[in-house]
C-alpha cells in the first residue's frame, strides 16, 4: 500500500521521509561516519546498501538525515533518468513526495495562530471567503450549494483530517497525471470538483482527504496578501535565519517538472498501464511505466506539492521537534493523534503528522518500544514514494528516506513483488535504518525524551521503552519478518534492466507472471 491524498490503494500520495552547505562540493558521501545520538552511522556502509539494494530491485534511492551535530547528511544510489547510464543520483536531487507537504502546510497554519492571525478552532470559511471571492467569484457557502454544515468546519478539523470532506477522485486525477500532463491541477478545481456531501459530521470522525489543505492553503495565501495563489512561497514557513540549511527544499508551482533540473526522473504504473495478456501458454502481467518529468508538478499544491532531498525533510522535522518552527503549543496540538476510525486502514493521526515506521512491515502501525520510531508524515506521487519521514524522539534525529519510482521495476521479480508491494522500502530501509546503532552503555541510561515532542507518548513509559530496548540493538530485530519473506528469493535473482519501447521511449514494460514465479526468459 502507498499513501496518496485520500488513500492508499492507488499508487499515489501527492496529498497524502544534503549535504550541509559546509559540504556543497560533495553530490554523495563515502567514508567516514556520524554521530546520531549516542550512535555512529558509517557513512560507506550506507552507501553500499543503497547501491546494492538500487541494483537489486532497479530503481533509486535516497536516505537523509540531520541533528545539529552532523547537519545535511545522506546518501543516494540508482539513475534518475533511466535512459542516460551517466544521470546518476546524488543527494541533492528532489524527490516529489505528494504528502510529505502537509506537516510544512499545518505548520504555517500553526505559525498564523502563534502569531494571532487566526485561532485552529474557528471556522475557516471567515478566512478563506476573501481569496474564494477574489479569485473564483464564490465563498466556501456557495462551493457547498448552499449547505451550512460547511461554516463548522475549523482549521484542527481540517489539519487533523476530522472535518468530514470527501478526498478527490484518484482515478481522474491519475488519468489527468499521466495521459494530460501538462494539465495542471489548480486548487479551485480539485475544491469544484470533490464530492460536497459528507462523510460525517464535522468533527465526528476521521476521514484522510487531501482536499482540506486546499482550503488551508488558499488561507495561507490570503494572510501572505499576495495577488493570486500561485505567488504564495511556501518555503516561508521556514524562519528567515534557518532557511539557508534548506538548499534542496522546494515546492513547485505550475508546470513540468523538469522546470527543476535537480528534481529527479519518476517512473509510474498508472492502472490503466497494467493488463493482463495472453503470454504462450501463460497469462502475463504487462505494466507500463511512464516517465512523470516532463508532466505537471504541481501534485495538489498545498497538500502534496514537496520536492526535496531527504536530508532537508528530515531537518524540517527535527528542527520543527526543537521548537524552530512552531510554539511548544502548537507542536504539542501537532502531536494529539486521534484515530480515523473511517476510511483506508485506520491509524492514529495528529495535525497533519502520522506515527510512522515499522514494525512488521505495518507502516502506519504505531510501536514506541520500536527503536526505529518516528513521527512525522508519509506521502507519495504516482511515480515517486516518501514513506518515511519524521523525527526519531528516541534518539533526537531526523531520517527521510524517497525511491524514485513508485513500484520496484526489477522485471524479474514475480508479480506480486512489484505491483502495489511495498517490500521493495522495507528490504532496503531495514537494513539502512540497522546501521543506526546506539552504543551499549546508552540503553542503560535513563535517556530523557524532550516532552513537547512527545506529548503522545506515556513519558512514564521512559524505562520500560529502555529495558524493553536492551536487546535491540540493531534495528532489523523489527524487520526479520520482512527480511525473511524478501530475502529467501531476491538474493537469487538478476535484475534485468526494462526494456525501452523504441515507439514510446519515456515508456518501460514489465512483463510478470502472476504468483511467486520469476520471469524466464528476455521479453
Amino acid at each position: 500500500p502507498i499513501w496518496r491524498m485520500g488513500g492508499v490503494h492507488a499508487p499515489r500520495a501527492r496529498c497524502i521521509g544534503l549535504i550541509a552547505a559546509l559540504f556543497a562540493e560533495c553530490d554523495t558521501v563515502h567514508g567516514g561516519a556520524l554521530d546520531v545520538g549516542d550512535g555512529q552511522l558509517d557513512l560507506s556502509t550506507l552507501q553500499h546498501i543503497v547501491d546494492e539494494k538500487a541494483l537489486l530491485w532497479n530503481m533509486s534511492f535516497s536516505i537523509g538525515f540531520y541533528t545539529d551535530a552532523i547537519g545535511l547528511q545522506g546518501v543516494a544510489g540508482g539513475l534518475s533518468n533511466r535512459l542516460d547510464p551517466d544521470d546518476v543520483v546524488t543527494t541533492h536531487h528532489r524527490f516529489p513526495v505528494g504528502s510529505v507537504t502537509k506537516p510544512f502546510t499545518a505548520a504555517a497554519i500553526l505559525q498564523l495562530h502563534d502569531a494571532g492571525y487566526l485561532q485552529i478552532d474557528d471556522p475557516i470559511a471567515g478566512y478563506v471567503d476573501p481569496i474564494l471571492r477574489r479569485l473564483n467569484g464564490t465563498t466556501m457557502l456557495e462551493l457547498w450549494g448552499g449547505d451550512t454544515t460547511c461554516l463548522k468546519v475549523t482549521f484542527r478539523m481540517l489539519m487533523g483530517m476530522r472535518g468530514g470532506l470527501h478526498d478527490y477522485n484518484d482515478t481522474w486525477y491519475e488519468e489527468v497525471t499521466f495521459f494530460d500532463g501538462t494539465h495542471d491541477v489548480s486548487p479551485f478545481e480539485l475544491l469544484h470538483r470533490m464530492n460536497k456531501s459528507w462523510t460525517c459530521v464535522p468533527g465526528t470522525c476521521g476521514v484522510y482527504a487531501s482536499t482540506g489543505f486546499e482550503l488551508l492553503g488558499l488561507v495561507l495565501a490570503e494572510a501572505a496578501r499576495v495577488d493570486n495563489w500561485e505567488a504564495y512561497d511556501q518555503k516561508s514557513v521556514i524562519p528567515p535565519n534557518l532557511r539557508d540549511g534548506y538548499p534542496d527544499l522546494t515546492f513547485p508551482g505550475p508546470g513540468p517538472c523538469s522546470l527543476d533540473p535537480l528534481i529527479i526522473h519518476q517512473y509510474g504504473p498508472g492502472y490503466s498501464l497494467r493488463k493482463l495478456k495472453s503470454w504462450g501458454n501463460e497469462t502475463a502481467f504487462n505494466v507500463t511505466y511512464l516517465d512523470l518529468y516532463n508532466n505537471s508538478c504541481l501534485n495538489g499544491w498545498t497538500c502534496g506539492n514537496i520536492a526535496a532531498a531527504p536530508s532537508n525533510v528530515a531537518r524540517f522535522h527535527y528542527d520543527l521537534h526543537h521548537l524552530r518552527i512552531v510554539s511548544n503549543e502548537s507542536l504539542a496540538a501537532m502531536m494529539a493523534f486521534v484515530p480515523t476510525n473511517k476510511g483506508w486502514d485506520p491509524q492514529l493521526y495528529g495535525l497533519a503528522t502520522m506515527q510512522t515506521f515499522p514494525p512488521e512491515g505495518r507502516s502506519w502501525t504505531p510501536d514506541p518500544l520500536n527503536i526505529s520510531y518516528i513521527v512525522g508524515h508519509a506521502g507519495a506521487d504516482y511515480g515517486s514514494i516518501g514513506m518515511l519521514a519524521g523525527y526519531n524522539p528516541r534518539y533526537d534525529f531526523g531520517i527521510a528516506m524517497f525511491t524514485g519510482s513508485a513500484n520496484n521495476m526489477n522485471c524479474s521479480m514475480p508479480a506480486n513483488m512489484t505491483v502495489d508491494n511495498m517490500a521493495f522500502f522495507y528490504d532496503t530501509l531495514c537494513p539502512l535504518y540497522d546501521e543506526v546503532r546506539p552504543y551499549p552503555h546508552f540503553l542503560d541510561q535513563d535517556h530523557e525524551l524532550p516532552t513537547h515532542s512527545v506529548s503522545h507518548v506515556d513519558l512514564a513509559s521512559r524505562h520500560e521503552w529502555i529495558g524493553a530496548t536492551a536487546q535491540l540493538q540493531r534495528v532489523s530485530y523489527h524487520c526479520v519478518n520482512l527480511s525473511v519473506h524478501v530475502g529467501t528469493f531476491s538474493r537469487a535473482v538478476l535484475p534485468r534492466v526494462l526494456r525501452t519501447d523504441p515507439v514510446w521511449p519515456e515508456q518501460d514494460h514489465c512483463h510478470q507472471l502472476p504468483a511467486l514465479r520469476p520471469l524466464r526468459g528476455q521479453i
